[in-house]
Parts: C-alpha cells; structure tokens; sequence
C-alpha cells in the first residue's frame, strides 16, 4: 500500500515540475516566468520529498524532509516574490 502512495505522490511531484519547466518556456514576461516557476516547482518539490520520506520511513530522515519541505515552501515563494 504505501509503494502505492510513494509512487503517486512522486509522479504528482514529477508532473509538477514539468509543469514548471514548461512555464519557463510559455510565459511571456519574466515575472509570469518567475511566479508560475515557484508555484509548481515548490509544489513538485514538496511531493516529491514527501515520498522520499514516506519511501525510508525513519525519524531522522523524516525529519529533515519535514524540514526541507518547511524552508523551502517559505522561501521559494518570498525570493520570487522579492525579485
């Protein structure tokens, strides 16, 4: 069961980033460029590491995807929306 939910989270977080990557080259204006990028990509990320932490299933290791997944939710959007 949960090879089932590793394998659907990653594929959503995979999709995702493609998504993001083909953002990059559909937007017109940089700034749509930027912040369709750090929606998806953050997002896909997140997933992505989400799996990766339900794939090893130890605290340690959980606790620092938890912790990736916190920083990086909180910072991708702030420098974007910096920029």
């Amino acid at each position: 069961m949960s090879d089932l939910v590793i394998g659907i989270l990653a594929s959503f977080g995979a999709l995702f980033v493609l998504l993001a990557g083909l953002g990059i080259i559909r937007m017109p204006d940089l700034y749509l460029r930027i912040s369709v990028t750090t929606k998806a990509a953050t997002l896909g990320i997140g997933l992505i590491m989400f799996a990766a932490g339900i794939y090893f299933n130890e605290s340690s290791i959980t606790t620092r995807v938890l912790a990736i997944i916190f920083f990086f939710f909180f910072s991708a959007p702030v420098g974007a929306h910096l920029i």
